[in-house]
């Protein structure tokens, strides 16, 4: 086990030595949990590299956190890390199949240009109309539809109910439908 550089970068000694006992007394607990979802070893280090640095950024609020708190505190930060990192991923390689297909020489028809103009005007009008929502309906649709994440998952994160999630996203889904209505009337 070698010790970060960044942790070794800290300026506070208090900090350094905060994060220096975190890594090394949850160190394996973080590598098993990234090795869950990641099966290259050089991954799980990086997630756990930058899983420290998320903890490292919220360190005020984790320090203070009871003992069993802070372990699922931390699961929970390397878990969503790694999700982060799998989603990149998966957007990574769907870039490329696109730029394989784009070799490929396809060019869109005119009828599939204007479909795909007219489909960017109305989620133009969907992000504003999201921008209007109160903030906890913003998070919800946010997570769900533009981060991929499942209802539990959003509730881990928000700290609510997945049944809580659930209205909340479809009371926000109703408020886009009335909105898009009141905009179809005006055009």
């Amino acid at each position: 086990m070698i010790m970060p550089v960044f942790i070794q970068m800290i300026e506070d000694p208090g900090d350094q030595a905060w994060m220096t006992d975190l890594y090394t007394q949850y160190y394996k607990l973080m590598i098993s949990t990234a090795s869950f979802y990641l099966d290259d070893h050089q991954d799980v280090e990086e997630i756990v590299n930058d899983s420290l640095l998320a903890l490292y950024r919220r360190i005020d609020r984790i320090r203070s956190l009871e003992p069993k708190a802070l372990t699922t505190y931390i699961i929970t930060t390397v878990r969503n890390t790694a999700f982060s990192y799998l989603r990149k991923q998966k957007l990574i390689n769907r870039h490329f199949l696109y730029l394989s297909d784009y070799n490929k020489e396809c060019v869109p028809a005119a009828d599939n240009v204007e479909r795909i103009a007219e489909a960017r005007d109305q989620l133009d009008i969907v992000h504003r109309i999201l921008n209007t929502l109160p903030e906890n309906e913003q998070g919800a649709i946010r997570l769900k539809f533009e981060e991929g994440l499942d209802d539990k998952e959003i509730a881990e994160i928000l700290g609510i109910s997945p049944e809580l999630v659930r209205q909340i996203i479809l009371r926000a889904r109703k408020h886009i439908q009335k909105a898009l209505l009141r905009e179809e009337v005006r055009a």
